[in-house]
């Protein structure tokens, strides 16, 4: 489904979906829209789903990582995104080296799937341009009412939205291992990644030498 080409109505009609990319589609027709019709008023609306996109994608690598969330962790992250960019980086998720080890095991397998690794840094990046379309931005005469000021504005809002959409487009899902699966030769080697007595490299060679004997493993394990 294209985002581009549809009215205001079209846009607020649009079929929810659960999933973050909702929201960044929600985004691009918004900006879409207001490239159209040159009103500036329509930024706000996809600076409003930009953000609310990054915030449930936040929500989504938690869940994510953690395995899911008790309700009193999901409580906590209501209303507070850099709650859970630290509790992502915390010392118990450390989802930034997971992201790092999970491609650096996905680039030894030349079949391997196009996944997205999101960096939180990225994110929050998005996350505060939008913001600021989301709070008072001076005299109209001084922005509304200026051609120059709404092209800035749409170039500035334009360059995160793209990114987000395009990494959630041509990709086919979350570079993310999910630890408590590890079979435990990937195990230890994570466990030594994360204490930083495996560089990079030696996990990359560790791996290649390790890889044809779970192929192997997994290609002859009994069907249940």
């Amino acid at each position: 489904m294209n985002p581009e080409g549809r009215d205001a109505n079209r846009i607020v009609a649009n079929e929810l979906i659960d999933h973050s990319s909702w929201h960044f589609f929600q985004a691009v027709s918004w900006l879409d829209l207001a490239k159209r019709t040159q009103k500036p008023s329509v930024l706000h609306h996809a600076a409003f789903e930009l953000r609310y996109g990054v915030e449930y994608l936040l929500f989504e690598l938690l869940v994510l990582i953690s395995h899911g969330l008790t309700e009193k962790q999901y409580q906590a992250c209501l209303g507070d995104p850099k709650g859970m960019k630290r509790e992502l980086r915390s010392s118990i998720l450390n989802y930034d080296r997971l992201v790092e080890f999970t491609r650096i095991l996905m680039s030894l397998d030349p079949k391997a799937p196009t996944l997205r690794y999101w960096r939180l840094d990225d994110l929050f990046r998005y996350w505060g341009i939008a913001s600021e379309f989301l709070h008072f931005m001076g005299a109209h005469s001084l922005t509304y009412g200026d051609e120059k000021w709404f092209i800035c504005a749409l170039s500035r809002l334009e360059d995160p939205i793209r990114e987000v959409w395009r990494a959630s487009t041509e990709t086919l899902g979350y570079g993310l291992f999910a630890i408590d699966k590890m079979v435990p030769e990937v195990r230890k080697a994570w466990d030594e990644f994360l204490a930083g007595s495996l560089c990079a490299d030696d996990l990359k060679i560790r791996m290649s030498l390790a890889h044809p004997i779970l192929r192997h493993r997994h290609q002859n394990r009994p069907n249940k």
